[in-house]
């Protein structure tokens, strides 16, 4: 399993008290192709700068989760059908990085 990083916008439509069962179910679809939700970031809503469409903020949340490579276009595809979810990009995250992040934690919990 590799681990990837997941940034999801999401569009809440104007019911934030939804996020945490809409969280819940960007994490049931990563486990539901066999990955594993290692961390979840909630960040904050924010206005897009470029607005294409109708929505012209969305809620960003950071996952990381660990995958087997071979889930990768599964759990695109899922994200893509999802409603909640109106943008999505998945990287692959380095062992250095992966280092780093642990460093970080770490250091804040220690503060």
């Amino acid at each position: 399993m590799k681990t990837y990083d997941l940034l999801v916008v999401l569009d809440l439509a104007g019911k934030e008290e939804s996020l945490p069962e809409v969280l819940a179910q960007v994490e049931g679809e990563v486990k539901a192709v066999g990955g594993k939700v290692t961390r979840t970031q909630k960040m904050e809503r924010r206005k897009f700068e470029y607005v294409a469409g109708a929505l012209e903020s969305g809620f960003y949340a950071n996952l990381t989760c660990e995958l087997p490579p071979e889930s990768i276009v599964k759990l695109r595809g899922k994200l893509a059908l999802s409603a909640p979810v109106y943008r999505y990009v998945l990287v692959s995250v380095s062992e250095e990085e992966l280092r780093k992040k642990s460093e970080r934690s770490t250091a804040e919990a220690a503060a």
